[in-house]
């Protein structure tokens, strides 16, 4: 493991742990979004349950929550090499995230365990902005 020099700080902790706090939830968000894609192969009266457009839907929403994680997981492997654009595009991916998180308690589409993924979201953002100065160093 390479020390740091003079020209390079230490990247700090709050940095590494919304990294940490990112790729766990994408991981989450990742076997979530693989059992919404599996269950859009059911049959679509069996999803009928769950609305007219479900069988549409569900796996459109796995799919959509399957590149979300990608894209989580890319940008934090880039914040970790402190690319200050990829941190403003984390940022801006986790409140599209949240939005959607809200819109589903809003409308009762998720029921209350969307509150979950937005106050994790929400914490690891906040560490973000919090060292978002290491950025420009």
């Amino acid at each position: 493991m390479t020390q740091p020099t003079r020209d390079q700080p230490v990247r700090p902790g709050g940095i590494t742990a919304a990294v940490a706090m990112t790729i766990l939830g994408s991981a989450l968000m990742t076997v979530v979004g693989a059992g919404f894609v599996a269950l859009g192969s059911v049959t679509p009266d069996q999803l009928s349950v769950l609305g007219t457009r479900a069988g549409t839907m569900v796996p459109f929403l796995g799919g959509a929550l399957l590149v979300s994680a990608a894209a989580a997981i890319t940008l934090a492997a880039l914040v970790l090499r402190r690319r200050r654009g990829a941190l403003y595009s984390l940022l801006a991916l986790g409140l599209l995230v949240m939005f959607g998180c809200v819109l589903a308690v809003v409308y009762d589409v998720g029921g209350p365990q969307a509150i979950g993924p937005i106050l994790w979201i929400g914490v690891a953002s906040g560490l973000l902005w919090q060292h978002r100065t290491w950025f420009s160093d």
